[in-house]
């Protein structure tokens, strides 16, 4: 009888989970695999199964620094569709599991893919530093999406702010705010607000922002169940 949920767990432990074992990545929740770097900085793929069935899925590539704001689920960004990432944005990828060899197929490229693009990605932003240079030289183009519109900024004033650069902190929650003041819903408004209250402690000194920062690292790896990584 065909299992097809058996043909991937097999083929992603095989081509995935056991090489990546040996870089400090480990299985997180159902459909995650991901390591915590030295700095703070969570590391991920994502695997995605489609929502109308068909025994197709997708794999997400992101970051999620402790030191920014977080949810008590995974954001998906800065990062990518691994399909994205290796085609300079240009277009997703499916695979299929429907059956062993398929699946097998599937995670060899995979973990091809792996190797080629998200293992780069990974080792450069390992730090608050490597996150910055990374962006402001653009490194990876297309490949990589930074964030939607306010959250984008407002994750990197945070990532600056670890980083010891509060002049660019204060920069990007000028940009935020600017974003989300354009939005008239109460949550792009509070968000604008948030902006206002992290350049006033910012203003007040470096042991409001330490213990801003470590706070922010606290709740976020609490939210997500990262505590013991």
């Amino acid at each position: 009888m065909s299992d097809p949920q058996k043909y991937f767990t097999a083929a992603r432990k095989k081509c995935i989970e056991s090489p990546l074992k040996d870089l400090g990545f480990k299985k997180y929740k159902t459909a995650f695999i991901g390591r915590m770097t030295d700095d703070g900085v969570f590391q991920f793929l994502n695997f995605e199964k489609s929502a109308h069935g068909g025994e197709q899925f997708t794999v997400d590539i992101a970051i999620r620094p402790m030191y920014c704001p977080n949810h008590s689920y995974v954001t998906l960004l800065p990062g990518n569709r691994l399909g994205a990432m290796a085609t300079d944005g240009k277009s997703d990828i499916w695979w299929n599991y429907a059956t062993e060899e398929k699946a097998l197929a599937s995670f060899t490229e995979i973990a091809r893919l792996v190797n080629e693009h998200a293992l780069a990605f990974f080792n450069a932003t390992a730090t608050s530093q490597g996150i910055i240079e990374v962006h402001e030289q653009n490194t990876f183009g297309d490949q990589v999406r930074w964030g939607t519109p306010g959250w984008g900024e407002y994750d990197l004033a945070h990532i600056y702010l670890h980083a010891g650069d509060q002049q660019k902190s204060l920069a990007q929650c000028d940009a935020a705010r600017e974003k989300f003041s354009l939005d008239e819903r109460e949550w792009a408004q509070s968000a604008a607000r948030d902006c206002q209250n992290l350049k006033a402690l910012i203003g007040a000194g470096k042991t409001g922002i330490d213990h801003y920062v470590a706070s922010q690292i606290a709740e976020s790896k609490k939210k997500l169940k990262l505590s013991d990584w």
